[in-house]
């Protein structure tokens, strides 16, 4: 269902009107982002897309471990342009103390929370899924997604 909303949100940059084409090379590719995040950043489709597995977590669904590729236990933020303007989509699978902090972060930032929700039923440790999207300062927005990846448990 992420990775789902991820393509969409994807899909959905590259929809925009004819002046806002939709590229990360228009602010230089990724490598901005991959100083700032090194070893996590993919280049797709013009867009680049930074993610953090959570292999801190230890995740049963129904009784059963779970990999966290399975359960979409990821810190993902897709980064690319509109207009002159860096636009910013994402989506962090949270334990439940780590969802305010990571809000605040994001919102220190400039970016909007767009949902918070859960994906399964059962699962243990419960787990929220944070939706986000921001427009402005590609650097704002990439600190933003760094100090809410900072607050978030070490080990991802």
């Amino acid at each position: 269902m992420a990775k789902m909303f991820m393509f969409l949100a994807a899909a959905a940059l590259c929809l925009i009107g004819p002046a806002g084409h939709v590229h990360a090379k228009e602010t230089g590719g990724c490598g901005s982002l991959e100083r700032m995040f090194p070893g996590k950043v993919k280049e797709e489709r013009s867009v680049c897309k930074v993610e953090f597995v959570r292999r801190d977590l230890q995740v049963t669904h129904m009784g059963l471990k779970m990999p966290p590729e399975l359960m979409e236990l990821a810190l993902m933020a897709n980064f690319g342009t509109a207009g002159g303007q860096t636009v910013l989509m994402g989506e962090f699978a949270l334990l439940e103390g780590e969802v305010n902090p990571v809000i605040d972060a994001l919102r220190r930032g400039g970016a909007e929370i767009t949902a918070l929700h859960n994906h399964m039923m059962g699962e243990h440790p419960r787990i929220l899924y944070l939706h986000f999207q921001g427009m402005g300062d590609r650097d704002v927005l990439a600190r933003a997604v760094q100090n809410a990846v900072r607050s978030v448990a070490k080990g991802t």
